[in-house]
């Protein structure tokens, strides 16, 4: 779009007429009488090497002719000299005001060589302005036509004199359908009606234009330069959007504290990394803690999922090597022909695609520190035997290096494999076997600590309500139950998991047979339990229970949640339930719920 002008910057070459005569001094009057009735000219200059120009206007030809000049004389006889110029580049304002203030009707325009290049009548001053009133006016409307915001204008009768596409879309109305017709026959209390009623703004009022938009609105009187209203004027924007992003952020803002009080109000999580109450592991945990302050190379075995990493940051953390760096390797996951490259490390132009300026290995990146070998039990033999000597001599050769690369690390290793077993069968060396069997420590699978289910349970749920912002009330005890006669193959990993599983997938904020069923767990944990029948459950479920049962099951149901939300404290929990202490202890009994 062109960039508007203010109408006091029209020039007088924008308005000028260009349709004037041009006659030479000599030409008879006659003449140019007949030349100016035949072009419809209202005046002729008459070019004069001499004098400049004379200016000869219509009217006044006539005249002189009417009055006895002889109309066979030059033209130049009749001419006005010292004709009042003005030029192209001059202000139409100021030329408007000279032709005021010297009573004349037209005036000569000149370009920059001085030549007469137009004439301007008031007639011209009068459509020069009007032409660009109306040209402001289109580009005016073409703007408010096109803003984002809805904008209406109505008159001090209260009739709608503006309503942009902005608004059609807005209010739902077209505005052939409500120009001219008084806003109170469509919006019988709108804002626009109070401004004139009242002649006062109304800035940011927000309101709920219909269910579910909401708009923010700033009307205002308008006045003219006498202090007259002559109307009002408002601008509509929806802010539907923001009203959301806002309500969003305020119950996310809402939840976060939520869980911060949570957290501080829960008992302290053990920043133990292994967590564990049975006796047998917490002999296990002990000895990771003593044998951490030496530099013993340790054997961790246990079957997947138990916490075989976790055991071994125990030992590091309990190291004097805790400041330096942990490199943890997955043995199964690097090939045999990377083994050595990932292990030890390359020089730069060993192979095609490595790193130009070489890599160091993972015994390099480990040095000063400690290296824990995962799954040591899946390497082949032929990479038993290097890694072998890199234990004993504590040194070793980069890829298609020459130079020595000594290291001192402590070594963990682990493993889900007998490899004791492996070594009868000849798929591990025996050699390196008793080199990582200097301190051996056998994790013991979840389902031989059991004690640990509960504990390990509310720790994941802890930590999973930080990350998936949840807000979990507690636990049915249905569920711990069935989590306990569970044989959990997967071990600490599968109960993690599942858990995960279902705080992502439940729908409510408390863990319930139903949670599970929801998450598609509920069938696997049943399969293998002669306690619990799926199928009887889900059926369960699907029943109507009679008045009684109902009530026993949702009063079972509160007292859970109310002593797990006090902390298991029975005082403050029966002030919460609003009931006699020794009531509470009787409830507790009778409805079978563990303390």
């Amino acid at each position: 779009m062109a960039q508007m002008q203010p109408i006091n910057t029209i020039n007088v070459g924008e308005a000028m007429t260009c349709d004037f005569g041009r006659v030479s001094r000599d030409t008879a009057v006659e003449t140019v009488i007949s030349m100016m009735l035949q072009n419809h000219w209202g005046e002729v200059v008459i070019e004069d090497d001499r004098d400049g120009f004379q200016l000869v206007t219509k009217e006044h030809l006539m005249r002189c002719v009417e009055n006895g000049f002889p109309p066979h004389l030059p033209i130049s006889e009749m001419g006005r000299k010292n004709t009042i110029t003005t030029t192209v580049e001059e202000p139409l304002v100021e030329a408007r005001e000279l032709m005021r203030q010297l009573k004349i009707g037209r005036l000569p325009v000149k370009d920059i060589t001085g030549s007469i290049v137009g004439m301007l009548t008031a007639r011209d001053v009068c459509n020069g302005f009007c032409d660009k009133l109306e040209m402001l006016g289109e580009h005016m409307y073409a703007i408010l036509d096109n803003i984002s915001e809805a904008i209406q204008v109505i008159d001090c009768q209260g009739r709608v004199v503006f309503w942009n596409r902005s608004a059609e879309d807005l209010f739902g109305i077209k505005t052939e359908n409500i120009l001219g017709y008084k806003m109170e026959e469509f919006y019988p209390d709108d804002i626009t009606l109070k401004v004139i009623a009242t002649g006062e703004s109304y800035p940011n009022i927000l309101c709920e234009l219909r269910e579910g938009l909401y708009v923010a609105r700033n009307a205002v009187p308008v006045i003219m330069q006498d202090g007259n209203i002559v109307g009002a004027v408002s601008t509509t924007t929806n802010v539907s959007q923001s009203k959301n992003l806002i309500e969003e952020l305020n119950r996310v803002n809402s939840r976060v504290k939520q869980l911060e009080e949570r957290i501080v109000n829960k008992e302290e999580i053990s920043k133990e990394p292994f967590y564990t109450i049975d006796i047998e592991t917490k002999r296990v945990l002990l000895q990771a803690k003593r044998v951490g302050g030496t530099d013993a190379t340790v054997l961790i075995q246990g079957e997947s999922g138990t916490g075989k990493e976790l055991m071994a940051n125990v030992i590091y953390q309990n190291s004097k090597r805790a400041k330096q760096a942990f490199i943890a390797v997955n043995c199964s996951a690097i090939p045999s022909t990377l083994f050595e490259s990932e292990m030890f490390g390359y020089e730069a132009g060993s192979f095609t695609g490595g790193n130009k300026s070489g890599k160091q290995g993972k015994f390099e990146l480990a040095n000063g520190g400690t290296i824990f070998l995962d799954e040591i039990g899946e390497l082949p033999l032929d990479m038993q035997a290097k890694l072998l000597r890199v234990i004993q001599e504590r040194k070793f050769y980069r890829v298609g290096g020459t130079a020595t690369v000594e290291v001192n690390v402590r070594l963990i290793a682990a493993t889900n494999k007998d490899l004791a077993r492996l070594v009868a069968e000849g798929k591990f060396r025996e050699d390196l076997f008793y080199r990582l069997n200097v301190v051996t420590l056998d994790i013991p699978p979840l389902r031989k600590r059991q004690e640990d289910i509960i504990g390990l349970t509310k720790r994941f749920i802890s930590e999973m309500e930080c990350v998936y912002m949840r807000s979990i009330s507690g636990i049915d005890q249905q569920v711990l139950d069935l989590f306990r006669v569970y044989e959990w193959p997967g071990n600490v990993r599968q109960l993690h998991n599942l858990l995960e599983s279902v705080i992502i997938l439940m729908e409510d904020d408390f863990i319930s047979l139903n949670s599970l069923a929801e998450a598609g767990v509920l069938e696997n944990l049943g399969g293998n339990n002669d306690l619990l029948n799926t199928d009887q459950i889900l059926e369960d479920d699907l029943e109507v229970p009679n008045l009684d049962e109902l009530l026993v099951k949702r009063e079972r149901e509160v007292i859970i949640r109310a002593m797990e939300e006090c902390k298991h404290n029975k005082a403050r929990a029966a002030k919460k339930l609003g009931i006699p202490r020794s009531t509470l202890y009787y409830k507790l009994k009778a409805l079978g719920i563990s303390d």
